[in-house]
């Protein structure tokens, strides 16, 4: 198994309409693919008003790549979103373990 661990930078004043798209339909998309074992995505809590996470469990590379494309050790960043987008940070690990639901 895969995770990928995805922060994104937002431009300072789109946080809101960020947050829209991110949760309304960035989240449903990537939901949808198949291979995609869990998810979870984050707004900011506490630290830089404007950086938001998304952490992914992919079942294997090809699920992920199913996803990203060959490409994968790039973001994939939609259209939607792309204007609200200062910059993106993506990292993927090897599953250790996991805990929870």
């Amino acid at each position: 198994m895969i995770l990928r661990q995805f922060r994104v930078t937002i431009h300072r004043g789109k946080e809101d309409e960020f947050e829209k798209v991110f949760r309304d339909e960035i989240l449903p998309m990537v939901k949808a693919h198949d291979g995609l074992e869990w998810v979870a995505a984050g707004k900011p809590y506490n630290g830089a008003p404007n950086v938001f996470c998304m952490t992914m469990l992919w079942r294997d590379l090809d699920a992920l790549k199913g996803f990203a494309g060959n490409e994968w050790n790039t973001a994939r960043i939609e259209p939607e979103e792309a204007h609200l987008i200062e910059a993106t940070e993506l990292e993927h690990f090897g599953l250790l373990g996991t805990t929870g639901p």
